[in-house]
């Protein structure tokens, strides 16, 4: 039994419960999601209460109290939405039995993506996520797998690409045309591959300078289970620590993690993502992401760096202020 209080007294207050992906999360991914997404749900919600709790964890004692009287409860960003019932462990949005009647309707989706291929949705999981997404709003899916999820689930969405692209929708990022003697890169522990080990070599022979930023804490360990590290310069793993370094220095950022790539773009840097999953795939095809697969770049990645990183990103403004404006005038 819950010893919380009852729920705030919001007074006239429109009240907005954020279901924060970054919070509780080890990914510094999840944070440059969550600081794109805040700058327009800040705006969208001028007025009105916000409240959170973080996705990884769950709903607690407080912030089931919160949720009662949230009229909306807007779940930010990542790949949350899957296909598949994620029973026990920490998934990326861990919703647990006794909160499905609390959160039932409230729901909508901020700029989410699906975390796999899928030919089906069990129904166990499209149950469930019929009952929390809400019916009267449109839903913003950052992938056309995601929105295929949806349709599934009988959700009406619409693919507004991911909130770290939304800036760009007004204009294209300027970056430079030419390659920099300094590369920031990226690896991805979870999904290690023996084609990092020759991305490593193909940086060292074209790059002057090697810095590493681990996006995860364990990134670290598998780039030093890759080979020798000497020369390659550690970023500390923190976005304050990403930021600087790289607004510091003019550089190249390549690498498997999608935003952390992405981040790049605000400080006006030539980036280039390696696709690992659906998620760097898509967008690249939607968008026009600078994107090579995992498989091309003992072929392809020397002569991209070379030549030049196509960035002709276009992100459609459309969908983004149609899934933006029915907040602004409810």
């Amino acid at each position: 039994m819950s010893h919380a209080g009852p729920p705030p007294d919001v007074g006239k207050f429109h009240h907005v419960h954020l279901i924060d992906t970054a919070t509780a999360s080890d990914n510094v991914g999840d944070e440059i999601i969550g600081d794109e997404a805040r700058r327009h749900i800040d705006s969208l919600f001028p007025m009105a209460y916000l409240s959170s709790s973080a996705g990884h964890d769950g709903l607690g004692a407080s912030s089931r109290q919160l949720v009662r009287s949230a009229t909306l409860a807007l779940l930010i960003g990542t790949n949350a939405l899957s296909p598949r019932r994620q029973m026990g462990g920490t998934f990326i949005w861990h919703v647990a039995p006794q909160d499905v009647d609390l959160l039932a309707g409230k729901v909508v989706l901020f700029g989410v993506g699906a975390n796999r291929d899928f030919d089906q949705v069990d129904p166990e999981q499209r149950d469930l996520l019929q009952k929390l997404l809400s019916r009267d709003h449109l839903h913003s899916v950052r992938d056309e797998t995601g929105l295929k999820l949806l349709k599934a689930v009988g959700r009406e969405g619409i693919n507004t690409s991911c909130p770290t692209l939304w800036r760009y929708a007004s204009a294209p990022p300027e970056v430079p045309q030419t390659s920099s003697d300094t590369v920031v890169f990226t690896l991805t522990a979870h999904k290690p591959d023996p084609i990092d080990a020759r991305f490593i070599e193909i940086l060292r022979a074209r790059y002057k300078r090697l810095r590493f930023w681990p996006q995860q804490p364990r990134d670290m360990t598998y780039l030093e289970s890759l080979g020798p590290t000497e020369g390659i310069e550690i970023i500390g793993p923190s976005l304050h620590a990403y930021d600087a370094a790289l607004a510091e220095t003019r550089c190249d950022v390549i690498g498997t993690r999608l935003h952390g790539c992405i981040r790049g773009l605000s400080h006006g840097r030539r980036i280039l993502v390696i696709a690992i999953d659906n998620r760097a795939r898509d967008i690249g095809a939607e968008t026009g992401l600078p994107v090579v697969t995992r498989a091309d770049v003992p072929r392809d990645l020397e002569s991209r760096i070379d030549t030049g990183f196509a960035t002709g990103l276009s992100v459609d403004p459309e969908p983004i202020q149609r899934f933006l404006s029915q907040f602004r005038s409810s």
